[in-house]
């Protein structure tokens, strides 16, 4: 009698007694192919040849791989390698389909590197954080494996029992087999994370977007490839001033957000010729920017995180976006863009608006329509334009949408309601910089229109993909090829807006962002576009708009502060109010919620002139949320900035003679209380609002008949202010010399990179390689950090205020310092007498 057993049996004896027989297990079906897989490495690092190590191990791992598949049930594998780029820091060596599908990617290590990634150095771990975004990577360097998902090691790492380069068919046993085997079933039968809510889906797709950006980067450092030249006819055609990044930036969203638009919108097949034809009907735009950057060579140039999009988006379930209550695009963007770049979204100020925010900014908009302009339908009567130049993803013209739409229903019935819509669609415009918000924006209002029976306006709706600090006046491209053209006519459409249409409501949540310079790169773009820099296209350079907030400060002796003006929200309230007050017919309302800076920082005194001699109204909404101050309170969004609504109207002749009547309220409370006081606020009456003081550069605050509001205000007292120094490193400052002279002698006696690793330089100031100036300080040698030696003398010490109440001793020299502050130290003396103190926040 034969008995067959995998592993041990028992059997039974006539006389009752168990008896435990071991058998031996039958091999591994995959044994054989991974001996022979063994066998093969051996005799090819036996030729002793000069080829790479990684592209010995090419052969019999291809070979291995589509074994793996015959052995777990017949799959169709196949290999495809890459050809290394060392300027990319290289490429998965090996890309894998079952089924003709994308499974995954094997990246090869010189045998004795291991599979464990996260001991690499050098080039080697540069490639590993690259690669850690793709979803399913095999690691091995043929004696150890490692399957991961997401950075992430998924199992246990396998390590053969010999060595592949030496040992051959016996560098594997059956254990090694069957662990081999469960890695590469888990490997090759991957299949997309479906996720099942919109907050899954951005953080699948994020990191695949990021990778994808990060090639186009790599990329684009060889100006022969065809990515450089995509990316100068985008310049050329598109945004001149986008660099290389950006270019990679805009590439990648763009591929993303098309073909995830293409996906809910039904496509089933996500090539890009059927994408294209999916999405351009009502995202003309979008659809032909995408078959732009469909080249095929520049594809190849980025093979890998393409092909993942692809396969990714394509199991995307189309229904996802339907099955969820409300509006489930609301926060997408948000959401992508905090795990794709955080730093992005702090630099554009992507934090979107609460819905409790934006409804009571509508609500209020509405009835100052309908009481001061007779517009009893507010934002869908026939003449009511409405702009919202930063609209992220929509928000505030969907919002301004829905409550006409119901206004007009409630008077005239349902039936009204697609007339109206169709109305909207035409009346409503948004400007938006960046592609993937773009999108979306445009996905959203689309679905909204056709789901109230609304017609689309025939060039699609008003979305438009420009920057709205662009000058209004730019003069279009003499001509365009063919791929171009939609773009430039789009552009000529929100030129339009600018200079031609006649704006009733500009509403939003301009971006904030007080832009950092780097005085050691010239080349980066100083933002504001001809708003601070002046209209280059009628010629005027000479006067920006943004001056008429700057000379009032300087006329005052306050231009020390006119630094804080450089910021986003800045720029967008000045361009606002050239819009809306200072084109024909000069009348209208704006409401922006920003950041509060303006309402009682000394910078701010010119804007707030400019807007009492423009509006003949103001509210200010004070919701505070400052986090950093002396007095902290919760804000409704999650900044440190403290925030504030404010609506400004003109509703008849400019008096610039009479200053507006400026009323402030404050709403108090933790976030949830704020925001449920700003969704029970039906009109403006429902706020306690008291009366500001009545000078042209006064603070937006109630005026009060208490004595405090009589005194003398500090900046009377002290007429003449200045900032303080900025070191920009800690370790020339300290409690005692002694530490600062071991420190310094410390610094003189390093060597090369250690010397500026001590030193630390700074991105936005002082490097050690920086010679001396004649600012400042004085330096005590002339020479630059780098180049001086044990030789050089040692600064002298200085007693500064460090912070408040807080003495301590400064290395002074000016090399060190990255902001001096020169006039400081013109006025300092021994019977100088300073004062501190914050102007710029609630004490």
């Amino acid at each position: 009698m034969e008995i067959s057993f995998l592993t041990a049996a028992t059997l039974s004896s006539g006389c009752g007694r168990k008896i435990d027989i071991m058998t031996n297990p039958s091999p591994p079906p995959f044994l054989p192919a991974l001996q022979t897989f063994a066998a093969d490495t051996t005799s090819k690092f036996a030729q002793h040849l000069t080829a790479n190590p990684e592209d010995q191990l090419k052969g019999p791992v291809s070979a291995a791989v589509k074994a793996a598949g015959v052995a777990l049930g017949g799959m169709q594998v196949e290999v495809v390698t890459e050809i290394q780029v060392a300027e990319v820091h290289g490429r998965p060596d090996m890309g894998v389909t079952v089924g003709g599908l994308l499974a995954g990617y094997i990246e090869l290590k010189a045998p004795g590197k291991g599979g464990n990634p996260e001991k690499l150095t050098g080039e080697d771990k540069i490639q590993w954080e690259k690669f850690k975004n793709l979803p399913n990577l095999i690691y091995t360097d043929g004696n150890e494996w490692a399957l991961y998902r997401s950075g992430t090691l998924v199992g246990k790492r396998i390590r053969l029992v010999g060595d592949v380069t030496e040992d051959g068919a016996k560098a594997v046993n059956a254990e090694n087999a069957a662990s081999l085997t469960e890695i590469f079933r888990d490997f090759l039968g991957w299949q997309p994370i479906t996720p099942t809510t919109p907050r899954g889906l951005a953080d699948l797709l994020a990191p695949l977007c990021r990778l994808l950006r990060e090639e186009v980067v790599a990329a684009l450092k060889n100006p022969a490839s065809s990515l450089s030249s995509l990316a100068n006819d985008w310049r050329a055609y598109f945004f001149p001033q986008a660099d290389d990044p950006q270019f990679a930036d805009a590439y990648a969203q763009t591929f993303t957000y098309a073909l995830l638009l293409a996906r809910v919108s039904g496509a089933s097949d996500l090539s890009i010729t059927q994408a294209v034809k999916t999405i351009r009907p009502g995202h003309r735009l979008l659809a032909d920017t995408l078959k732009t950057l469909d080249n095929q060579d520049a594809r190849d140039e980025i093979a890998v995180p393409l092909h993942l999009l692809e396969r990714v988006i394509t199991a995307v379930d189309a229904s996802i976006f339907t099955q969820q209550r409300g509006d489930p695009w609301l926060y997408f963007y948000e959401d992508f863009l905090a795990a794709y770049d955080p730093k992005m979204r702090n630099d554009r100020g992507v934090y979107y608006t609460p819905l409790e925010v934006v409804r009571c900014q509508v609500r209020l908009v509405a009835e100052l329509l309908e009481d001061r302009f007779d517009k009893e339908f507010s934002f869908v009567d026939e003449d009511v334009i409405t702009l919202d130049p930063a609209t992220g993803t929509g928000t505030y013209i969907l919002a301004a949408m829905q409550h006409g739409l119901d206004q007009i229903a409630a008077v005239k019935g349902k039936g009204k309601r697609a007339s109206a819509a169709t109305t909207a669609a035409n009346n409503m415009h948004a400007f938006e910089l960046l592609v993937g918000p773009y999108a979306v924006a445009h996905l959203r209002l689309t679905q909204q229109v056709v789901s109230e029976g609304g017609t689309l306006p025939a060039d699609g709706v008003h979305v438009y993909l420009a920057d709205t600090l662009e000058s209004p006046n730019a003069k279009p491209k003499d001509y365009l090829p063919l791929p171009y053209k939609q773009f430039g006519e789009e552009q000529l459409r929100a030129q339009k807006i600018k200079r031609d249409t006649a704006v009733l409501v500009c509403m939003g949540n301009p971006p904030y962002d007080r832009q950092t310079i780097d005085p050691d790169d010239p080349s980066q773009q100083r933002k504001g576009g001809w708003v601070r820099f002046g209209d280059p296209a009628q010629g005027n350079v000479k006067h920006a708009i943004l001056d008429d907030f700057l000379a009032p400060l300087h006329a005052s002796g306050q231009g020390v502060h006119a630094k804080n003006l450089y910021n986003d929200y800045v720029y967008f309230w000045r361009w606002a109010i050239w819009k809306i007050c200072e084109q024909q017919p000069g009348h209208g309302i704006i409401s922006f919620i920003t950041a509060a800076s303006y309402l009682r920082g000394p910078g701010f005194a010119g804007m707030r002139e400019l807007m009492r001699r423009r509006f003949d109204e103001l509210w200010i909404i004070d919701l505070e949320g400052d986090n950093l101050g002396a007095r902290k309170s919760e804000n409704v969004f999650a900044i440190q900035t403290p925030v504030a609504i404010a609506l400004g109207i003109r509703n008849g002749p400019a008096r610039p003679d009479t200053p507006a009547t400026v009323r402030y309220a404050r709403i108090t409370g933790n976030r949830a209380e704020k925001l449920a006081s700003l969704d029970a606020m039906m009109q403006l009456n429902d706020l306690p609002w008291r009366t500001c003081f009545t000078g042209w550069a006064d603070l937006f605050l109630p005026s009060s008949d208490t004595p405090y509001w009589n005194w003398p205000l500090l900046t009377d007292l002290f007429p003449w202010q200045a900032n303080g120094i900025k070191v920009g490193r800690t370790w020339p400052i300290e409690n005692d010399k002694d530490t600062l002279h071991t420190r310094w002698k410390r610094l003189m006696s390093a060597t090369g990179s250690e010397k500026r690793i001590l030193f630390k330089d700074s991105p936005t100031g002082r490097k050690a390689k920086d010679a001396a100036t004649k600012s400042l300080p004085p330096s005590a040698s002339a020479q630059s950090i780098a180049l001086s030696d044990s030789a050089s003398p040692t600064p002298p010490c200085v007693r500064v205020a460090f912070r408040s109440f807080d003495r301590r001793w400064l290395l002074c020299d000016g090399r060190l310092i990255d902001r001096p502050s020169p006039d400081l130290w013109r006025a300092h003396g021994d019977q100088q007498i300073y004062l501190a103190s914050l102007l710029t926040h609630v004490l």
